[in-house]
């Protein structure tokens, strides 16, 4: 079996756990607190990726070569992640995941001016086609109208996840030259965990977000949600760990070309669970997305 095989195997998996994720997110929208559920995403992924860094570098696993950019990877991270979440509770899971999968127009948009690179015609014609994708599926007219029956915040939010995640791409790249992916995750989860710990410690867990029946006293009486919200940490520990692991394997391009399978399968999930129907506007924008990013992606490829 071919490198480029197993690597594509290993990212189909990382897609189907991702999207795993933020179904057991979604439903638990209404059962506990948000900030306790996006507590629980990282703090218990911390065994599994301090034995996997220790793994990978024994002693060495805490060292970092640029801590500014290991800090601006746990920051935009975190606010990706806030802002995914987030939109999860309030909008369907299928627009949610087709709005920050068009991240990577966004990362076209500003490698010229963060990164220096040329961008030709055939990529910015493809950022303004991807962005009349985007444009259909938010469809802000209706919202300003107040036509729309999507949560205007939900889709703000979900839109706002795509750009903090193209900074967030960008920073990846500097990262990747520098730093090991297993020390970044675990130094990221790490960072993530005491922040959200010490804002729950000063504003409770009702402030943000959707309220559950469940706060801090979750932790204290163990039943399934609780075993839930364990296990949503460690599939996110995992999810962590394959996206780095399929890169050993596989190109790029070709991984970049799968990540699109999870706008159809995220909307064949809320439609069977949630009963989530997309709109023709949603699809059409789906689609001019996707065959705008792929375009961008075949013209990297071109030009390596």
């Amino acid at each position: 079996m071919s490198s480029n095989i197993i690597g594509s195997l290993i990212w189909i998996i990382f897609i189907f756990l991702s999207l795993f994720t933020h179904m057991i997110i979604k439903s638990l929208s209404g059962e506990v607190d948000f900030i306790i559920t996006l507590f629980s995403r990282f703090a218990y992924s911390l065994p599994i990726l301090l034995i996997l860094a220790y793994v990978a570098r024994k002693s060495l696993l805490f060292q970092v070569n640029n801590w500014k950019n290991i800090a601006l990877r746990s920051f935009f991270g975190f606010i990706t992640m806030i802002m995914v979440f987030s939109s999860l509770q309030l909008i369907p899971i299928g627009l949610t995941t087709a709005l920050a999968q068009s991240s990577a127009i966004y990362v076209t948009f500003l490698s010229p001016f963060i990164l220096g690179e040329k961008i030709g015609l055939i990529r910015w014609s493809a950022v303004i086609f991807g962005l009349i994708g985007v444009f259909l599926m938010i469809n802000p007219i209706s919202i300003i109208n107040k036509t729309s029956e999507l949560s205007s915040l939900g889709v703000y939010l979900a839109f706002g996840s795509a750009l903090t995640h193209a900074a967030l791409a960008l920073i990846l790249r500097r990262i990747g030259k520098t730093e090991h992916p297993a020390t970044s995750a675990l130094i990221h989860n790490l960072l993530t965990s005491l922040v959200i710990t010490l804002t729950i410690i000063c504003f409770g867990t009702k402030f943000y977000g959707k309220t559950g029946d469940y706060g801090i006293e979750i932790f204290m009486t163990p039943n399934n949600i609780l075993y839930t919200l364990i296990a949503l940490g460690m599939i996110g520990s995992f999810v962590q760990y394959l996206m780095a692991q399929s890169y050993k394997y596989a190109e790029a391009t070709i991984l970049v070309t799968l990540r699109y399978l999870a706008i159809p399968l995220a909307t064949i999930f809320g439609f069977i669970i949630w009963n989530e129907i997309p709109t023709y506007n949603q699809i059409i924008g789906g689609l001019v997305v996707i065959a705008s990013c792929l375009l961008i992606t075949y013209r990297e490829i071109n030009k390596k």
